[in-house]
């Protein structure tokens, strides 16, 4: 059963988590990929991932707000250290050399038309499609395989499906299994 959410924030961020988790146990999925700004999102997991599920969190890279600055709050950094989930930190699979590109001569270049086509369901999906690629690109997780994904809008996660992801160089492997939870404007 979808999930449908009138805002985000940590309320809405708790109710999906739970939800994914619960999805994950269900379907017998591992791999469950958040993103994570300021930790906030990667502590709030933390509380309530069961054991059988291994968390990837992405963060915005080192740079992405301010030259050399780093959102993640690095207590939050430390808790992931050592344990069985993972952290990524880097460039954003829509915001590369491209996007630089893009900032400083105009113009749209491929990946940023394809994410204002993901926006088209939402930030939540952009953000979702966005980082399970990057996880996997990354070694996290594996193409092929199911895994749960989100984004957000704003503070939190608002936006989760089933996917299986691809690496970046052949988006004509990923697919969408199944939407757990979206924004709703109705």
């Amino acid at each position: 059963m979808t999930m449908y959410f009138s805002k985000s924030d940590e309320e809405t961020t708790r109710t999906l988590l739970q939800r994914m988790f619960e999805r994950s146990e269900e379907a017998r999925i591992r791999d469950v990929v958040l993103p994570s700004t300021t930790g906030r999102v990667a502590e709030i997991a933390l509380d309530l991932v069961p054991d059988s599920v291994k968390l990837t969190v992405v963060t915005h890279s080192v740079g992405f707000r301010e030259p050399n600055g780093d959102e993640f709050d690095p207590a939050i950094r430390k808790l992931y250290s050592g344990s069985r989930h993972s952290l990524l930190t880097a460039t954003h699979l829509f915001r590369g050399i491209d996007g630089a590109f893009a900032k400083a001569h105009g113009g749209v270049y491929p990946p940023q038309v394809f994410a204002a086509a993901l926006r088209l369901f939402g930030q939540g999906t952009k953000v979702a499609v966005e980082i399970a690629i990057m996880a996997a690109d990354a070694g996290f997780i594996r193409i092929g395989d199911w895994v749960i994904t989100s984004g957000g809008t704003g503070h939190g996660i608002d936006t989760a499906y089933i996917v299986k992801p691809c690496h970046s160089n052949d988006l004509s492997l990923f697919e969408f299994g199944e939407l757990i939870g979206i924004p709703s404007n109705l």
